[in-house]
């Protein structure tokens, strides 16, 4: 089972005298027919039971020795990650063919549109059907029926209609992607911040301020900015019936292809709160001798006593993905990936429906995150776990003898993660709080 641990019932043998594995046929026939001289066909039994058990892998090494080498090579990654295969120009898009090029290093949406997006509803933003085992409405992706909208909107008079302002930014904005010119190829950003806003929880007032937090900080240390809202990808979400949560994967696809030359690129959910824009992500995190000694090896993944933790002996060099945690396992309201074939490939493996569709895994990319960390050695050999104050303090409203916790918010922290603030309905407040503390004199 890929999914799943097998039970010890699925192991034994079905039969008093049967063998956990059945024998082949050639194998039985064999040892039925040839009695004379039985040791050599036994031995020629024992060969083609080999062969059948590994799948004729056998057979092909004994036909093929002369080119042992190079098959094998084949069947490893070595092909995938030398020079020649990095460096080839990969053609491909986002999930628009049709992009629109800018020369700014913030790519965010008019966030003022956040009112009239919610008036004029998902209805109204996207092309759609009815399914009919469910009766649910079904967004989908339309690109050439939304340019002909946008086309349609531009050919109006100058007095446009603000819904219908709104209608064309929203359509326009996934198309957005950062090159840089052939005479300045070094302008990409190092670092890309990374968000997803949502119109349909948040009023107007709190995303505006999240995102100009996300400005700031970025303006502050020269790195870009891509913000998507969360309803651009309904379409992908609905496709396995996903929570909105999975929308931070598909954000951050979008930015390593708006971005194709940035080295790291850090998701922050908008339920948190850059505190000090003076602390350079590089330096303080992403260089090896300032990651080295806050890794926590030997870390369980499912805290406190998983059975699956980090590895002892990794070296920071080799980290291509960094994550916090919260009291119960994985934290994925701030995490950082480079952008190399590690992190691609980790980002793809959680971003596909196999992992997606999978019923435990639809309300949870944090479950689905934490399965392949504990099934895929490779790829926990490529990421670290960091004391959450590094990068993703959480907010607690009892801070009261907790002046020593590694995952809750203290004065000097560089970010501030108030998850679960939507349950209670208190992220404005929270978030006017924080905002006090950075600017005490306003």
């Amino acid at each position: 089972m890929h999914l799943g641990i097998p039970k010890k019932s699925d192991l034994k043998p079905r039969g008093r005298n049967r063998s956990i594995l059945p024998l082949p046929a050639s194998f039985r026939h064999t040892l039925r027919t040839y009695k004379p001289n039985k040791i050599i066909y036994i031995i020629i039994g024992l060969i083609i039971f080999i062969n059948w058990l590994f799948n004729g892998y056998f057979t092909t090494f004994l036909l093929s020795s002369s080119s042992s080498s190079s098959s094998s090579s084949k069947r490893g990654f070595n092909h995938l990650t030398n020079q020649e295969a990095l460096q080839t120009l990969q053609k491909n898009h986002g999930i628009y063919k049709n992009e629109i090029i800018v020369n700014t290093n913030y790519i965010f949406p008019p966030i003022e549109h956040a009112p009239l997006l919610r008036e004029l509803t998902l209805d109204k933003l996207f092309k759609s059907k009815l399914n009919v085992d469910t009766q649910e409405k079904v967004y989908m992706y339309n690109e050439d029926e939304d340019l002909n909208d946008v086309n349609e909107i531009k050919d109006k008079s100058n007095k446009e209609n603000p819904l219908d302002q709104a209608r064309k930014a929203f359509k326009e904005h996934g198309h957005k992607v950062f090159r840089s010119s052939s005479s300045n190829k070094k302008s990409s950003p190092e670092v890309v911040l990374v968000t997803g806003v949502d119109f349909e929880q948040f009023e107007l007032s709190h995303l505006t301020k999240i995102v100009q937090n996300r400005v700031d900080y970025a303006h502050a240390n020269k790195y870009g900015l891509y913000v998507r809202w969360i309803q651009e990808f309904i379409p992908s979400l609905q496709e396995f019936n996903n929570d909105y949560k999975w929308a931070k994967l598909f954000i951050m696809r979008a930015a390593m292809h708006a971005f194709p030359n940035a080295k790291y690129f850090w998701y922050l959910d908008e339920d948190s709160l850059i505190m000090r824009n003076d602390i350079e992500l590089i330096s303080y995190i992403l260089e090896p001798d300032s990651l080295d000694p806050i890794m926590l090896r030997d870390q369980p993944l499912i805290v406190p006593n998983g059975a699956i933790k980090t590895y002892k002996n990794v070296h920071a060099k080799d980290i291509k993905f960094v994550i916090t945690q919260s009291k119960t396992g994985l934290n994925t309201d701030s995490f950082i990936l480079q952008n190399e074939i590690y992190g691609k490939g980790l980002l793809e493996f959680w971003l596909d429906p196999l992992m997606r569709k999978y019923p435990t895994f639809v309300n949870s990319d944090e479950d689905a995150l934490t399965h392949i960390l504990q099934w895929h050695p490779v790829l926990l050999s490529k990421s670290t776990v960091v004391p959450g104050r590094t990068i993703c303090s959480l907010h607690n409203s009892n801070t009261a003898g907790e002046d020593d916790d590694v995952l809750y918010y203290q004065d000097g922290d560089f970010v501030v993660n108030f998850k679960g603030c939507d349950v209670h309905r208190t992220c404005e407040l929270v978030l006017d709080m924080y905002l006090k503390k950075m600017n005490p004199d306003e």
